[in-house]
């Protein structure tokens, strides 16, 4: 299964299975995106989509190959597949390190939707798609600002990922 079409709600035609938002009321993803999404291309060093994250102080960068979203790096895949894996991130590309496959978001999808597509697939971030075109991106402190409700999907998209540290001694 193609986890970024199966998972892109709210997307009329096309292929894959499509997923309807749960609730046609309420508030749709493209009310409380981020439209300025930063991107960079697959062959781009990871090196360069880390600089742009750092100076740009954001969370992650989707990653696209002629204007198609292929996936997304976020700070876990920086020290994940590049600091513990003890890679050079001048000599990899952001392809190799990048999170895939990518779970989207249409832009018309209820709140509701995308809460409970970052819980299914344990992802806090979402890039957001019009008719196959990046529009932007979501995120699960996005949805907490714009719709307090969805805390209790997302708390459990927290007790997912949350790993306790260990102290070494």
């Amino acid at each position: 299964m193609n986890i970024s079409r199966a998972a892109n709600i709210g997307q009329e035609g096309g292929g894959g299975e499509k997923v309807r938002p749960l609730s046609e009321d309420g508030m749709r993803v493209g009310d409380v995106m981020t439209s300025s999404v930063v991107s960079v291309e697959a062959s781009d060093k990871a090196y360069d989509a880390v600089l742009k994250m750092i100076n740009r102080d954001i969370g992650s960068v989707v990653v696209k190959r002629n204007g198609i979203v292929l996936g997304i790096i976020t700070k876990g895949d920086v020290l994940r597949n590049i600091v513990k894996a003890g890679i050079d991130p001048r000599k990899t590309t952001s392809a190799d390190v990048m999170s895939k496959p990518v779970v989207t978001v249409e832009q018309n999808a209820t709140i509701e939707s995308a809460s409970r597509l970052m819980t299914e697939y344990s992802v806090s971030k979402l890039p957001v798609m019009n008719d196959g075109e990046l529009v932007g991106i979501i995120t699960s402190s996005d949805i907490i600002r714009a719709e307090p409700m969805q805390v209790g999907y997302l708390q459990e998209l927290m007790k997912a990922r949350f790993v306790p540290h260990r102290r070494s001694r």
